[in-house]
């Protein structure tokens, strides 16, 4: 039964990916992963618990994929451009619809609406990652400049969604790189 439940967020995360968590409905979840009503309430009793589960998982590859990245270059300044290349490789990927996280905040825009929540909780978890990598080299600076390294992915993100900026990636490293030798 546990790989009905999986079936659930894997297929509930790729359609709220490509269309969104308002739009797409449970009966769309359910025809599309060939499960009963009845099993998607045994593991979910509303569509908020889907939606959390999904960001949950989604956060767990994200982070994981992203911190490997990163945590597998030797210095500063390469672990933070991993992050940027890291970003430009997801966004050049055919099923990049921009970032989940950004989006359930855009459609939950209570801030105490528990998918708001868990959207925020992602963005503070790469800050505090981020932070890592900066906090021997720029000591009591690194919370502030993680910030606007953050800034920068995030907008990249948006422009490579949006607008479908090709290099945005790229473009955003530009900057950062300018941020890491002024501090």
């Amino acid at each position: 039964m546990a790989d009905k439940r999986e079936l659930l967020v894997s297929k509930a995360m790729e359609l709220f990916a490509e269309g969104g968590y308002t739009a797409v409905g449970i009966d769309r979840i359910l025809a599309e992963a060939g499960v009963a009503k009845m099993t998607l309430y045994k593991y979910f009793p509303s569509k908020t618990d889907l939606i959390l589960e999904v960001l949950t998982k989604r956060d767990d590859y994200f982070r994981t994929s992203l911190m490997a990245a990163a945590d597998s270059k030797k210095t500063t300044s390469t672990k933070i451009q991993a992050l940027f290349t890291w970003h430009d490789e997801w966004f050049k990927r055919a099923d990049f619809n921009g970032c989940m996280f950004i989006n359930a905040a855009a459609e939950f825009h209570d801030r105490e609406s528990p998918i708001h929540l868990m959207a925020a909780r992602h963005k503070e978890l790469i800050i505090d990652y981020i932070e890592g990598i900066l906090k021997q080299e720029y000591g009591a600076s690194s919370r502030k400049l993680a910030r606007q390294i953050n800034l920068l992915l995030d907008g990249a993100i948006d422009a490579a969604h949006v607008i479908g900026e090709k290099h945005a990636a790229a473009d955003a490293w530009d900057v950062a790189k300018g941020l890491l030798q002024a501090s």
